[in-house]
């Protein structure tokens, strides 16, 4: 690099310069018209915005690879470069290039990174976009999550085991830690956050934190926002702050307050169920469509888009709350008028949340003050419509619209014709501002003067064609054609010969000019004076402005969710703190809205509860509709926790602490993780968190590994979520091993139910009606013709399977042993040595001391071991 500089021009002298103090930046190069980039950020600029790498033209930085692009096509450029986790460093030119003595000084004025950004061309609209930061402690791990586009600041401390799902259901785009725990993070969350980056150790201090956080918020103490005890946490919140200071991000008066993510509050939605659910995205295709999201989100705001999605991955647990959620969805329900009356109004509110945030940063334009007037002016006739409503009256007690702001911004932003750049001016209203409105008389009048100067000089020369012109070179001048310059007098001063004409000035003509052009500079300094008054005004009462948010966005999802409801025949559910479920005719909301014009979704029931039917145990052919039914079951649950009504004829929820889901194949081949041992951590992770108030739904344990193993290993399970008393969770458990029905005969809380099949002749028609009782058949062949196998093979398999069902098999009669199950004659011959050496090992094995992981790992070591 030294070596380069000692031939570079002065630019690159001054481009390096700063290019040494962000080398983990992209430094936008700000010349003229355009942004540029200069060496390997070129190279790497030129690649991801697939924009032209070129050279400098000439001169000593001739060999200087290069790529830029237009000033004015930053936020687009901007927005890609930040999808591609970069760090982008912004440097502007900081003073006029006419004034400027050698080069234009330069400086870096913004930062941005995929968690610090606020540029509407990054964001989605419907979604936070958290920066989070993780601390581990020796007994735990601190979490903090801030969105800076909305000022939403969360903290926690958690256990060890817990800390990724936490994240991981905050979505953040980017993730800050310190160097110790580095490679763990980025081990975990490589491929699902944009950035990951290592924060100083020392910034994590508790002290330090503490500090920097009561220093913002202007308090001597964090007690008051109850997170005082957060001490990990503390320190994770700390050093968020301290990463958008050093990323020039200082303007966060938005963020007025921190909030704890109380667990105890609300139902874990980890990252297991969050999929199984396909609550966000669907499994196969990763699309909207086809998932919960896609069916629940009709709000009419970004706010309340954003709110429903917290709300999803953060269900209530407190009946009382999930009641008074639902008195409010209720009382829109039955009042169809006032509710599409409300929407009509929501449409036109906009996304104050993130307005906020840009005027605090001072990132505003004049149309977003105006957009910020309109909606505040919007929320008196919104709360005059629930006057006689009970329900929402704890809601709207706390809004105080700030009407001197409104006022204000009444009197001051125009209502058309509105500058996207607040440099432009033009936007402030005549009458606001006495010095104003005098520069724009002496603008009005000036222009007036130029066409009377115009007119008058034609008269007195008897030049018809003579006009008066301006340009940015040499201002107002006065064009004469080349057969009247004869008449042109002394007084004339000329300034430019064109081919068919010349141009002159005159000293009264540049005096005027100069008097133009200073009340033009002043209305520009005036204009952004004002707003920048207007903007503190604003940031005066951001609490109540932010408030307000906050309300419009309930209101926005509550509206949201009696229109489903109404749309789609929900039901209210009943909700309270047994540990009974009860539903009846239940559906499942995204198979329901997905089907055909004219087919019908079948419904189901479901009884479960702790008491009598703990375990349900699930059996029938593939493609029957089990996944659907316990998908479905999770998804009314999870619904009803969250405030909404339900797809059902009824339903009685006794309030979960947790949903677990063991649903479907889940290969991670890309981390070396096969179908079987992501079934093993999703079990694991079940039988170590379940408690007896979790609801779990598992499907087909163990087929990822061979048939015997497969019913060994699904037998322990159930034994155990049964048995132990610390874990004895309601369960759902979807089998295609039917040996798993006589559970029913040995455990008192196990039931077994099967999904419905008629059989004519050779052909199967599925019910899709869960009933009683348990399936005596696979149908697995039937599958097989369904999906188009070739008939001979259909034929041969029938004739294998006459033969296997001959076959006797012996099944377990009590929990604590196996008899051996007789196997085919064919297959003993070809595994008799193997099983023999196997059956030794697992005699010295004493299960009964055995943890439920501990027996997994040793299955799994076995299996490795004999090549199973």
């Amino acid at each position: 690099m030294a070596k380069d500089c000692t031939f570079s021009t002065p630019v690159m002298r001054q481009y390096r310069e700063i290019k040494a103090k962000y080398p983990d930046a992209i430094v936008l190069f700000r010349m003229g018209d355009f942004y540029e980039t200069f060496e390997e950020d070129a190279k790497v600029t030129s690649r991801i915005l697939n924009i032209t790498l070129t050279k400098r033209a000439n001169g000593k930085a001739a060999s200087v690879p290069l790529a830029g692009f237009p000033y004015h096509a930053l936020e687009s450029y901007l927005h890609k470069l930040l999808e591609a986790g970069l760090k982008v460093a912004i440097c502007e030119q900081v003073e006029d290039p006419k004034k400027a003595k050698g080069i234009v000084k330069r400086e870096v004025v913004e930062l941005v990174t995929p968690g610090t950004a606020i540029s509407d061309r990054f964001l989605n609209t419907k979604e936070n976009n958290f920066l989070v930061s993780i601390y581990k402690g020796q007994k735990g791990v601190g979490i903090a999550a801030m969105d800076v586009s909305t000022g939403e600041f969360y903290v926690t401390d958690t256990q060890p085991d817990l800390y990724r799902d936490i994240v991981a259901s905050l979505d953040p785009s980017e993730i800050i830690c310190p160097e110790s725990i580095y490679r763990e993070i980025e081990e975990h969350f490589r491929n699902k956050v944009l950035r990951i980056a290592e924060v100083d150790e020392w910034v994590f201090s508790y002290e330090y934190s503490y500090n920097l956080l009561t220093e913002h918020f202007k308090t001597e103490t964090l007690k008051g926002f109850g997170i005082d005890n957060c001490k990990l946490g503390i320190s994770s919140a700390g050093a968020i702050l301290y990463y958008l200071h050093q990323n020039g991000q200082k303007n966060l008066d938005h963020v007025i307050k921190i909030q704890p993510l109380l667990e105890a509050d609300y139902v874990l939605v980890d990252e297991f169920t969050k999929r199984n659910l396909e609550i966000f995205r669907t499994m196969q295709t990763g699309d909207v469509k086809g998932s919960l999201i896609g069916v629940l989100d009709e709000t009419v705001t970004s706010m309340g888009s954003r709110l429903l999605r917290k709300w999803l991955i953060r269900p209530l647990k407190n009946p009382e709350k999930i009641n008074e959620r639902l008195d409010r969805v209720d009382f829109l329900y039955k009042n169809e008028k006032l509710r599409d009356k409300v929407r009509r109004y929501l449409r036109d509110f906009s996304d104050i949340e993130r307005l906020m945030s840009r005027i605090s940063a001072n990132r505003a334009t004049a149309r977003e003050l105006y957009q910020l007037r309109e909606s505040l002016k919007l929320v008196p006739e919104i709360l005059g419509l629930f006057e006689e409503s009970r329900s929402f009256s704890g809601l709207f007690d706390q809004v105080v619209v700030p009407f001197e702001v409104v006022e204000l911004l009444d009197r001051a932003i125009k209502d058309e014709d509105l500058p996207s750049n607040i440099r432009e001016g033009g936007f402030i209203k005549d009458g606001f501002n006495k010095e104003l409105d005098k520069y724009r008389k002496i603008i009005r009048e000036g222009k007036n003067w130029i066409l009377k100067l115009q007119e008058k000089e034609r008269q007195r020369l008897d030049i018809p064609s003579l006009k008066i012109s301006y340009n940015k070179v040499f201002g107002y001048y006065i064009e004469v054609t080349k057969p009247h310059l004869a008449k042109v007098p002394d007084s004339y001063i000329r300034k430019q010969t064109l081919v068919n004409a010349e141009r002159f000035i005159t000293p009264e003509l540049k005096e005027y000019e100069e008097m133009l052009l200073n009340a033009e500079e002043r209305i520009g300094e005036l204009e952004y004076e004002i707003f920048q008054e207007l903007r503190y005004k604003v940031l005066g009462n951001i609490q109540e402005i932010l408030r307000i948010a906050d309300v419009i966005a309930q209101l926005d999802v509550f509206c949201s969710f009696a229109h489903i409801a109404a749309k789609n025949n929900y039901v209210r559910p009943e909700i309270n703190n047994s540990t009974r479920i009860l539903i009846k005719n239940g559906r499942h909301p995204v198979v329901e809205a997905l089907l055909p014009p004219g087919e019908r979704f079948i419904p189901n029931d479901l009884e479960i509860d702790n008491e009598n039917r703990q375990i349900l145990i699930i059996t029938g052919p593939n493609m029957a509709g089990k996944s659907t039914y316990l998908r479905q079951v999770g998804i009314i649950v999870l619904m009803a926790q969250i405030g909404s009504f339900v797809p059902a004829e009824e339903a009685e929820i006794g309030v979960v602490d947790k949903i677990f889901t063991r649903v479907g194949a889940s290969d991670n081949l890309a981390a070396g993780e096969s179908t079987f041992l992501m079934e093993m951590i999703e079990a694991a992770n079940i039988l170590n968190n379940a408690t007896p108030r979790s609801l779990v739904l598992l499907d087909e344990i163990g087929r990822g590994t061979s048939t015997y193993d497969g019913i060994a290993i699904a037998w322990a399970v159930t034994e155990y979520l049964h048995n132990n008393p610390k874990v004895q969770a309601k369960t759902l458990f979807a089998t295609h091993y039917h040996e798993l029905t006589e559970l029913e005969k040995i455990l008192p809380r196990v039931v077994n139910l099967n999904v419905a099949v008629k059989e004519y002749g050779d052909k199967v028609i599925f019910l899709r009606k869960i009933i009683p009782g348990a399936c005596d058949k696979s149908y697995g062949v039937h599958v097989a013709q369904m999906a188009g196998i070739p008939k001979e093979v259909v034929l041969r398999a029938n004739e294998i399977l006459a033969n296997l069902s001959r076959e006797e098999r012996v099944l377990p009669t009590d929990t604590k042993n196996f008899r051996e199950i007789d196997k085919n004659p064919y297959q003993l011959s070809l595994f008799d040595e193997i099983e023999n050496k196997l059956k030794e090992e697992l005699s010295e094995i004493d299960v009964n001391s055995l943890t439920p992981l501990e027996a997994l790992n040793k299955l799994d070591e076995l299996k490795k071991k004999y090549g199973l």
